[in-house]
């Protein structure tokens, strides 16, 4: 796979200085925060549906083939299963900080660095950001100029949603600890990018994750804040539809 440093690296870089100064760039956010909010979901999933999912599409036949002599179950639903996984762990992370603040245990700003809600939080996100960061080394077709830059920019306006809502959420602990976390992880996404190359269907199936991941974190801004969902039978709906559309 032809591999790209220059470019991915300035996007990181974009990337990290928008964990590390978003709350200095949230201007618009503050006078305007819902329309924001839903401007910069609005392009990452109108970038995963007109961009991602076609390249899914296409990761997919690929996984098929390299997978050909392995006699995988399913494999033409492998990438998809993936993304599937993606939504569901980023919705199950956001269903548990948000029984957590509803039962009271914590307040968005009274809470330590210890709590184990904050570092669940934190640690799913920086690994999320970490694989945004390595598919742009090894995955965005090839590390073509134009697309890559799309990525950049869907990705940036991702993040910048993505930070806000981090900070509202977790008040001066996000800003004195887990920005940080978020900045690095993205730069290690791009070190682990230029050093280290895994197997095309590893690549695939992060893509598929990641797929998955935006569309459940740009929607969750979106979604009413006062109807609860139900995580536990979310996922039993979830597994049951899925082994049903395998067996058709």
């Amino acid at each position: 796979m032809q591999m790209n440093i220059l470019e991915p690296f300035c996007i990181s870089i974009v990337f990290a200085a928008i964990f590390v100064f978003g709350n200095k760039l949230h201007i618009g956010y503050r006078t305007h925060p819902r329309r924001a909010l839903s401007a910069a979901g609005g392009a990452a999933v109108a970038y995963v549906f007109i961009h991602l999912l076609p390249e899914l599409e296409r990761a997919g036949d690929t996984f098929v083939e390299i997978t050909a002599d392995q006699s995988l179950p399913f494999p033409e639903y492998r990438v998809y299963l993936a993304a599937l996984i993606g939504f569901i762990l980023f919705y199950g992370l956001e269903h548990m900080v948000h029984w957590s603040r509803l039962s009271g245990r914590h307040e968005r700003t009274g809470y330590g660095i210890g709590d184990p809600i904050f570092i669940l939080h934190i640690v799913g996100f920086a690994l999320y950001a970490g694989l945004i960061s390595y598919l742009m080394v090894r995955s965005i077709e090839d590390g073509k100029p134009v697309p890559l830059l799309m990525y950049g920019i869907a990705m940036g306006l991702h993040f910048l949603s993505t930070d806000y809502s981090l900070h509202h959420e977790h008040g001066r602990l996000y800003e004195v600890c887990g920005k940080w976390v978020l900045a690095g992880a993205v730069l290690a996404g791009w070190v682990c990018g230029a050093l280290t190359e895994l197997h095309k269907p590893v690549v695939i199936t992060m893509l598929g994750l990641v797929t998955g991941g935006v569309v459940m974190n740009s929607m969750i801004v979106e979604l009413p804040g006062e109807k609860d969902g139900k995580f536990l039978p979310f996922c039993a709906g979830a597994a049951a539809y899925s082994a049903l559309l395998f067996f058709i």
